[in-house]
């Protein structure tokens, strides 16, 4: 599992026009789908890729998308922003299009593939051990409201300077906006696996002071609140 991608399945499922700081590819994996992106309709496409903070919506009430987000600030945010250019999106006709962008081969198009095409084969080799402590820090522990950066430079042995300066340089993130998009993403799977739990809790269970904050990290990441993302649990399906 990959936490700087969050993965979710949408059944027959139109979004109304947002936007959020995630690169996202989409893509159907039945019917074509419309959609309108930066002002521009598009109808009957494969998919697309989108830079963050492009308004975008989703006319896709006979379609099944998967829906890839990937955070902003990581050498594959990075990447991604290097093949778009200029582009705000890329769109894709056809499935053909689609794969030769990713440069994917076979019959299948699996989520792991597109992960590894966008992934810079050395990014694990070049990691200081320091920043990889740091990183498994943040995925173990996201939970406790004590993991500061103080706290964190604390345990991995380095000053809190050198780790942002360390962390920035070999993981192209910050190490504070990692720690948000985890907690966030842990979030969504459970409001959308933990149907009768209350925001509070979640909140509470994923790092947060309240849902408050929640609310507000959630929408500004990935354009939805917890109680829309919620009311269409039943047609959303978190995949990883």
């Amino acid at each position: 599992m990959n936490n700087l991608v969050l993965v979710l399945k949408a059944y027959k499922s139109d979004v109304e026009i947002h936007r959020h700081s995630a690169y996202q590819i989409v893509f159907t994996t039945d019917n074509p789908f419309l959609t309108v992106c930066d002002n521009k309709k598009c109808e009957n496409i494969f998919g697309f890729v989108i830079k963050p903070q492009v308004e975008h919506s989703c006319t896709c009430s006979n379609s099944n998308l998967i829906i890839m987000n990937i955070e902003t600030y990581s050498f594959m945010g990075e990447k991604l922003a290097e093949k778009l250019g200029d582009k705000h999106a890329e769109l894709f006709r056809n499935r053909d299009e689609f794969m030769d962008f990713f440069m994917l081969s076979g019959n299948e198009i699996r989520i792991q593939d597109i992960v590894k095409s966008i992934q810079l084969n050395d990014d694990l080799q070049r990691v200081d051990s320091r920043i990889l402590n740091a990183i498994e820090l943040i995925n173990s522990g996201y939970q406790s409201n004590r993991l500061t950066l103080e706290y964190i430079a604390k345990t991995v042995c380095l000053s809190p300077s050198r780790l942002i300066f360390l962390f920035k340089q070999q993981t192209g993130s910050s190490i504070m906006k990692l720690l948000v998009w985890i907690r966030v993403r842990n979030a969504i799977a459970r409001i959308l696996t933990q149907k009768d739990e209350l925001f509070t809790s979640i909140a509470y269970e994923c790092g947060f002071y309240d849902s408050a904050q929640m609310n507000k990290y959630m929408y500004q990441l990935f354009g939805i609140s917890p109680s829309k993302l919620r009311k269409k649990s039943d047609l959303i399906q978190f995949l990883q």
